[in-house]
């Protein structure tokens, strides 16, 4: 089924909006904790709050913004959290210390605004094009990951690291103006406060889904440039090495997700994402470390992953009512960000010490997200049914 004009304008309007906030975020991932502790006042365990404190943000505002969304209409709440994203982002770029550094990650994180988005693509795209405009936006996401990782050490060596808060704000300008112009209408509003949200097996499968999802995501962005480090590989571009092992992905899932929506099997994605995730973890486990096994782990991990953040949010689309779609899409994000919190901290404490029962960190670090990916395939996720 071809997308209709409707679609292809939510689809286009949310992909923009999420990439423009996240472009100048993942330019900031490379290099954030070297240039933070030389704020002043600094030290590691701030320099760690600076990069911690957004999620945290995010984590906390998710539902509250979905369901104001709900109540009072997405485009509002979507601006109103564009300007927190802006007024953040100018508050770092003019920080001279680092707890003021903080309060503009703080007010950064404040902009929760992913579940409305997803809400919104949600409530503009049929059942049957729902994936794929999902896996469209997961790779418009993807791509700003790429070329943040790429041109943020670039510019902030040409000119400076605060530079980049200063492209966080004008990205942010650009997102309010496009959202203004060009956002889709809403459809839904809760009347009155009688609409109950209620929580499910499925819904739990899903809101699992997101935090082992993302658990598993951040020890790998943790670990995985380190390990690159260990080879000794300094020389090698890791934005490079970002861009091999995500161009498979790229080139491969939208076709795959949209060819299995055609033919009603999005069931199969599923059990492809986990096949990848899990054959990447056991042969890098089985092979010898070296740059091949690096690369090999790197491509099916973004293969497996790139799948679950296209059919996730779309999976979740079906088993929310229509009138509380952002209240039902705020714990999934909740879940999410506790995911990549949590996994970087935990990360961050494996990477404190030495080595473990004679492994090396990494190693530990690969073993624990197999072991997490087996509780999440334990734990099953909801078929992928559309609502007749």
């Amino acid at each position: 089924m071809s997308f209709s004009s409707l679609e292809k304008r939510a689809t286009t309007v949310v992909s923009l909006i999420l990439s423009l906030r996240l472009l100048g975020l993942f330019m900031l991932l490379p290099i954030f904790s070297i240039y933070a502790i030389e704020y002043k006042d600094s030290s590691a365990f701030l320099a760690g709050l600076a990069i911690g404190i957004y999620a945290l943000a995010q984590a906390i505002m998710q539902s509250p913004l979905a369901y104001l969304s709900d109540k009072f209409g997405r485009k509002i709440i979507i601006i109103s959290g564009l300007v927190l994203f802006t007024v953040g982002s100018l508050t770092c770029y003019v920080a001279e210390d680092i707890m003021s550094l903080i309060l503009g990650r703080v007010i950064q994180g404040c902009g929760a605004i992913s579940s409305v988005g997803v809400a919104t693509l949600s409530e503009n795209t049929s059942p049957r094009n729902r994936a794929s405009a999902f896996t469209i936006v997961g790779l418009s996401v993807g791509i700003s990951f790429v070329i943040g990782f790429l041109v943020g050490p670039i510019i902030s060596s040409m000119f400076n690291f605060k530079i980049l808060f200063l492209l966080l704000f004008i990205f942010g300008l650009l997102a309010i103006i496009t959202t203004s112009i060009y956002y889709p209408k809403d459809n839904n509003k809760i009347v009155e406060s009688k609409m109950e949200f209620k929580l499910n097996k499925n819904l739990i499968k899903i809101y699992s889904s997101s935090f082992m999802l993302s658990l598993v995501l951040s020890i790998f962005l943790f670990t995985y440039p380190l390990m690159w480090k260990t080879l000794k590989l300094d020389q090698i571009n890791l934005s490079y090495v970002y861009l091999v092992i995500f161009l498979p992905a790229a080139i491969l899932i939208y076709p795959m997700i949209r060819h299995l929506e055609k033919i009603d099997k999005i069931n199969l994605a599923i059990k492809a994402g986990w096949f990848f995730l899990l054959i990447g973890f056991l042969s890098f486990i089985s092979l010898i470390f070296n740059e091949f096994s690096l690369y090999l782990l790197g491509i099916l991990f973004f293969l497996g992953s790139t799948i679950f953040q296209s059919v996730l949010p779309s999976l979740l689309s079906l088993h929310v009512s229509d009138n509380m779609r952002a209240t039902g899409t705020g714990p999934f994000y909740v879940m999410s960000f506790l995911g990549h919190a949590i996994g970087s901290m935990f990360a961050g404490l494996i990477y404190s010490h030495s080595s473990y029962f004679n492994l090396p960190n990494y190693s530990v670090l690969i073993l624990v997200s197999l072991l997490i990916l087996i509780i999440w395939i334990l734990i099953g996720m909801p078929k992928y049914a559309l609502k007749k």
